[in-house]
């Protein structure tokens, strides 16, 4: 996505700068709703047993990736908002100006990532609006390297060694998972 929006006019430089700014605006917002859901919510004698629920479903889910199958309901799910996101896009991606690299940004904050996903699930535990807002823009602000350098030799590397990205993601997915059960303990 990055990559294709990033060629919507000359320049190249700001058109990253604010889809991204996009992206970690929204990160930042839902950070806050996370986090004031989560003020209300009495997690934080449950932490433990979140975190290993949370681990086990991600670890369950990259092994349905893994052989292929999709888990009824949350592909249904899945689906649905991302088709509606892909819709968004197309209709933004033919105004090519900067608000809508923006808007496109904004967008991209919303697809469901294993990352963005556990960043989350930590706001919930966080005390407030405020705090929530923070960490995922700090979050956010930390993905930049990687979303405006990596991005393209990440491209060219799949391409040279024709490595999957699905794969790849996969195993981050098994890590993540494995680090949130192994906290527990």
């Amino acid at each position: 996505l990055l990559m294709a929006v990033t060629n919507l006019t000359k320049s190249v430089v700001v058109n990253r700068l604010l889809y991204n700014g996009g992206r970690i605006l929204t990160y930042a917002m839902l950070g806050s709703l996370f986090s004031g859901a989560g003020s209300f919510l009495p997690i934080g004698p449950y932490q433990s047993l979140l975190s290993l629920l949370f681990g086990a479903a991600i670890i369950v889910v990259a092994f349905f990736r893994i052989g292929h199958t999709r888990i009824p309901f949350l592909f249904q799910a899945v689906n649905v908002l991302t088709t509606f996101l892909k819709e968004k896009f197309a209709f933004l991606l033919t105004r090519k100006t900067f608000a809508a690299v923006f808007m496109m940004g904004m967008l991209n904050g919303f697809l469901p990532c294993g990352m963005t996903l556990i960043a989350l699930s930590y706001c919930l535990l966080l005390a407030g609006p405020v705090d929530g807002f923070n960490f995922m823009l700090f979050f956010g602000i930390g993905t930049l390297p990687v979303m405006l350098g990596f991005a393209p030799i990440i491209s060219v590397a799949i391409k040279r060694f024709n490595l999957s990205l699905q794969k790849a993601t996969t195993v981050m997915m098994l890590c993540s998972g494995v680090i949130l059960v192994a906290r527990v303990f």
